[in-house]
């Protein structure tokens, strides 16, 4: 039995005695400074990200349900890494709004700040390209000047459509040293999906990608448009309740999007000058755009694409290929598919495939770690953009005006 001292306490009385707070007080008291101070450092990067924020509407993804067997879709042509994933037991979801507007930002087409731009050079703004009529390619081999710039830079444009019921927002990539006098630029096309309003592939970083393999030279200098929604109109939306044609999305990118682009950039304005690609219901539309104006892409990808178990008022016999202008026009387009291990659209994929490979077209399809979320798209974008810019020239294609047009 241990007996009880009177005595003062032999570690703290010393501190006592020279008026200092005793150890265990003193920790809690830095602890709390500290989180203090973390606090204050988080709010302000917190209002430093939302100045700098380009414009990012995101919306809420809401899972449909209920399911009902996938029933008539050989899987003979599958690899067998993407036969393992999606097995026997595939189901389609009953069509069901896949979208619902988020509390957290104001759903109305603002014009967002453009990054910081580059340093000054003697090029001019970016708008002030000749006269499309005045400008005539020079050979692809023309050697351009160093780039000293690090960085490209984002516009952000209001489109007001005639056939989409409200504006929508498109983010422009410029790269670095953009010359629209002295050179021409392929255009890649990137449709986000239904995760976002607009901005998608800005969250997903495809401009600190293209700067920094543009800026060692692993990309050439291209344009990328990247356009948003209009699922803010409800049942109008033609992004979200729309399949092809007139009063589609297809119709406001092609007839509405590109003839902008063309005229207020300096694009190389052509078939072999132009990709386009998208995110899952972006998929879709990447690929019924390319497939139904084979005149107007050269290559196309789908990156977990929604193509047939989530469209609306499609029969269970629907195919992507019912969108080609003919199948013989497919084989000429360079096309690329891939989807996560975990992801739903694998279904959606290995419909697509099969069709593909049963009209004799040429594809190329792989199959990534992870689902259908923005991690796994964002680790792809490396990958996304060498695809893309596979069959361009590693240098601008240079333009002069063409004296002998002018009066």
């Amino acid at each position: 039995m241990y007996a009880r001292s009177n005595s003062p306490d032999p570690i703290n009385a010393p501190a006592r005695a020279r008026g200092k707070v005793p150890l265990g007080p003193a920790l809690l008291v830095i602890a709390l400074i500290v989180g203090a101070a973390f606090l204050a450092i988080y709010a302000l990067a917190s209002r430093e990200a939302s100045a700098s924020d380009p414009g990012i509407i995101q919306v809420i993804y809401v899972q449909p349900t209920p399911m009902q067997p996938l029933v008539g879709h050989a899987s003979a042509s599958l690899t067998s890494a993407l036969e393992a994933s999606v097995g026997t037991s595939s189901v389609i979801p009953q069509p069901r709004r896949e979208w619902l507007e988020s509390a957290a930002r104001p759903l109305m087409p603002t014009r967002a700040r453009p990054t910081a731009p580059p340093p000054p050079t003697a090029t001019p703004d970016a708008r002030s390209a000749p006269p499309r009529a005045e400008i005539a390619l020079l050979s692809d081999g023309f050697a351009a000047p160093p780039c000293s710039q690090p960085a490209g830079q984002i516009i952000t444009e209001t489109l007001d459509s005639d056939i989409t019921v409200v504006p929508i927002t498109v983010h422009i990539y410029l790269p670095p040293c953009y010359d629209p006098e002295r050179y021409a630029y392929p255009t890649l096309y990137l449709i986000h999906g239904t995760a976002f309003e607009q901005g998608g592939w800005l969250y997903n970083g495809v401009p600190r990608v293209a700067d920094l393999q543009m800026s060692l030279g692993v990309l050439p200098p291209f344009i990328i448009v990247m356009p948003g929604a209009d699922m803010r109109a409800g049942e109008a939306s033609r992004y979200s309740w729309t399949n092809t044609g007139p009063g589609s999305y297809d119709d406001f990118v092609v007839n509405e999007l590109l003839p902008y682009i063309d005229q207020h950039y300096s694009t190389w304005a052509d078939r072999d000058g132009r990709a386009i690609g998208g995110i899952s219901r972006g998929g879709y539309w990447s690929i019924e755009i390319a497939f139904a104006h084979p005149d107007l892409f050269s290559a196309v990808g789908g990156h977990s694409p929604s193509v047939f178990t989530r469209l609306v008022g499609v029969p269970p016999n629907f195919s992507m290929l019912s969108m080609a202008r003919s199948i013989d026009a497919l084989r000429d387009l360079r096309i690329w598919l891939d989807s996560g291990n975990a992801d739903w659209a694998k279904v959606d994929m290995r419909k697509l495939m099969d069709d593909l490979d049963a009209a004799g077209v040429p594809y190329h399809a792989e199959i990534g770690e992870g689902g259908h979320e923005d991690s796994y798209w964002t680790s792809r974008v490396p990958d996304y953009l060498a695809f893309y810019a596979a069959s361009w020239p590693r240098v601008p294609r240079a333009k002069m005006l063409d004296r002998a047009a002018a009066p």
